[in-house]
């Protein structure tokens, strides 16, 4: 039976929890006890887990968090630790690249090296 549904639609589909494929043999599995949500499910698919990252999903996430701190760091210290003045520029704030007289070297890290690093 076809129906047409969209985000506007307010039947929400549930089941039982779907595992995902089958994963090879090796040391990482799956993290986690499904369940629905049912605020997820206003707008898509309300099921939420298992997770598997794997080796790779857990290195992005570290390396995405350390890039984060990186940015939000340099912006916090670009208006001396101030929480009203932060959030007063922060559409304005950025961290700025390295200047064209470095070239390709490697800036010093307040002049472009942090924005290196971020990225």
């Amino acid at each position: 039976m076809n129906e047409y549904q969209n985000i506007f639609t307010r039947v929400q589909v549930t089941g039982p929890a779907e595992e995902g494929i089958e994963l090879p043999k090796g040391i990482w599995e799956r993290q986690g006890t499904p369940f629905f949500s049912y605020w997820l499910g206003k707008i898509g698919d309300a099921q939420v887990g298992p997770f598997y990252l794997g080796t790779f999903g857990l290195l992005s996430l570290a390396f995405g968090l350390t890039a984060f701190e990186i940015i939000g760091f340099n912006m916090w210290a670009s208006v001396n630790w101030n929480p009203i003045e932060f959030v007063r520029q922060l559409f304005w704030l950025a961290l700025e690249p390295p200047a064209a007289e470095h070239g390709l070297s490697i800036p010093p890290l307040n002049e472009g090296g942090w924005w290196l690093l971020a990225g």
